[in-house]
């Protein structure tokens, strides 16, 4: 059967190789990144639908390896101290060596600014259009949950200089990648029409 997806195709493509290329990197070169490609990636993520058009994000930009290397120890620290286990399969990312952010050079941390459930929900959609723009222009990215639970804390907040009213929600690293990783592929989607 045909394809009925209206579609325009050079831009069609562009989406596709964004959406099947982009990996989660975990290597990256000490080049730091400047302010403005970082605006421009910010710029597109909040070009994401949000419920209601409320727009309920904000964005949190850490730079720095050296500067996310102690952080990182510090999440880590956190999540060993308050964890009821750790799954086998993620103790070796809280492992003593490991650096959960990977040597990336930034750190975005998408914020919502209130508690609705939804809210959550649309920094998650700005996350991902960060994430296959960042693709696109040549950088590399990978989510890092395991480091939500310490930039929640109050304390890390007024440390870091996280508005009170954020709320943590999807934490970025963001660099030049220093890897091409393979695609791990896809399961069958499961569709259930009803």
């Amino acid at each position: 059967m045909e394809s009925r997806i209206p579609h325009r195709s050079t831009e069609w493509k562009y989406v596709q190789d964004a959406i099947h290329g982009r990996r989660a990197i975990r290597r990256y070169t000490s080049e730091p990144m400047d302010r403005a490609s970082i605006e421009q990636l910010i710029g597109a993520a909040i070009q994401a639908p949000s419920a209601m058009n409320l727009q309920p994000w904000g964005f949190v930009v850490i730079s720095g390896a050296d500067r996310l290397q102690t952080y990182s120890d510090r999440a880590k620290a956190h999540l060993l101290a308050t964890s009821n286990g750790v799954s086998s399969q993620a103790r070796h990312l809280l492992g003593e060596d490991m650096n959960i952010f990977y040597g990336a050079p930034v750190l975005v941390v998408l914020c919502a600014t209130s508690h609705d459930q939804q809210a959550a929900e649309d920094c998650c959609l700005a996350a991902q259009n960060l994430m296959l723009a960042a693709f696109a222009a040549g950088y590399g990215t990978c989510p890092i949950g395991f480091a939500r639970p310490w930039l929640a804390l109050e304390e890390t907040k007024l440390e870091i200089g996280i508005p009170k009213e954020f709320v943590p929600v999807f934490p970025v690293i963001v660099g030049f990648p220093d890897e091409e990783p393979p695609s791990h592929g896809r399961h069958p989607a499961r569709i259930v029409w009803a």
